[in-house]
């Protein structure tokens, strides 16, 4: 049992002295950045505007960035804001909400009616006070961005952005509803609301390429060449060492899920040289897809009455030998076949009624050993 050498009392006082500590230095920040705001110091660097400046020299987030400057060309308008967060009687962040709460024409009574609010309050009322304008409305239209960027190995992608207030309001609407159909996993393990919202943006992307499927069902997507490095896959019991081509690194989930989806071949690797390529793994064929989904007539994991992208899904893995053979495919709807199996590791459990399946948990074991 781990024993707290301080008393709590005394660490969360001594966190609230750092915040006051952070708050002062952001302030000498602001006070900076306003000064080199002025003699155009982005333009001589030759940066597009000032938080590009400030995120590339301080080599902080973009965000953050924003930040500092919009606190910085609010910082001599409002000294008595100011005064209050240099004798540490307020945070930087409080400082700045405030700001720009007043910024937006709100009158003393309504600022110090903001004193007794969360930070989130303050932005509700901001925004309550708000008045747009053509100006406003072309400037948030002409900052519009969306913003893609994969880690270094391609492994996860992160996104974000800025849409204008209409549109964003029918992205948040039209998310919100697809991720409300997004139900509890096999055995009732539910999923975050910021999981079933990126779950939900990976639908309404497939909804979309949907158009450009071909035939047998397959996305133009899913008809790759795996790359197998043998050597290391030999050592590890094939848990690693597969890559797309022109593409990232894979582990065995998603190998198992083209395997299951697409047309895939394998290219084995030894010494970065090709020495065994294998047979393309051919899609399901179109004629036994239709049959598969006339039998099963929808989605055959008990009790889901879901049809949203209905999928034949492999019971034996092809990965593991399993066939295109009817008897050994069954309908799962999006949700069961790439989320709850191919994304969270379940199994379906061959034993189970054809039209009443279930769904086992199989343990991923440990990961295998990285190689120095």
């Amino acid at each position: 049992m781990l024993l707290m050498t301080r008393h709590p009392d005394v660490m969360k006082e001594e966190l609230r002295e750092l915040e006051t500590q952070i708050s002062e230095l952001r302030l000498r920040q602001a006070v900076i950045v306003n000064e080199l705001d002025k003699v155009n110091t982005a333009g001589a660097d030759g940066h597009r505007s000032m938080p590009d400046w400030v995120s590339s020299w301080l080599d902080v987030e973009h965000a953050g960035a924003s930040e500092l400057v919009s606190a910085a060309r609010l910082i001599g308008k409002y000294r008595p804001i100011n005064f209050r967060l240099a004798e540490g009687r307020i945070t930087f962040d409080r400082a700045l909400a405030t700001m720009r709460l007043a910024e937006v024409g709100a009158d003393e009574a309504t600022v110090r009616h903001s004193e007794s609010l969360d930070l989130a309050g303050v932005r509700r009322l901001t925004a309550m006070q708000r008045r747009v304008g053509r100006r406003d409305e072309r400037e948030v239209a002409a900052d519009r961005f969306l913003a893609v960027q994969p880690t270094l190995d391609e492994s996860a992608y992160r996104v974000s952005g800025v849409l204008t207030g209409t549109d964003g309001r029918l992205f948040e609407r039209s998310l919100y509803e697809r991720a409300d159909e997004m139900r509890l996993l096999p055995g009732g393990e539910a999923t975050t609301r910021g999981q079933r919202q990126a779950d939900a943006l990976v639908a309404m992307a497939m909804d979309s390429l949907d158009r450009n499927r071909s035939d047998d069902g397959a996305s133009p997507g899913a008809q790759v060449s795996v790359f197998v490095d043998l050597d290391e896959a030999n050592g590890t019991g094939g848990e690693s060492g597969c890559a797309i081509e022109y593409g990232p690194r894979v582990g065995p989930n998603t190998l198992e899920e083209l395997l299951c989806t697409g047309s895939v071949r394998v290219v084995g690797l030894s010494g970065g040289k090709a020495i065994v390529t294998s047979e393309a793994a051919r899609a399901i064929p179109p004629a036994v897809r239709r049959l598969v989904a006339h039998r099963d007539g929808g989605c055959t994991i008990g009790g889901c009455t879901s049809r949203y992208r209905l999928e034949p899904h492999h019971i034996v893995p092809r990965s593991r030998g399993g066939t295109h053979d009817p008897g050994n495919l069954a309908t799962l709807c999006w949700l069961h076949h790439h989320i709850a199996v191919h994304l969270q590791g379940f199994h379906i459990d061959p034993d189970s009624p054809p039209l009443q399946r279930r769904l086992t948990r199989v343990p991923a074991g440990p990961d295998p050993p990285r190689r120095t």
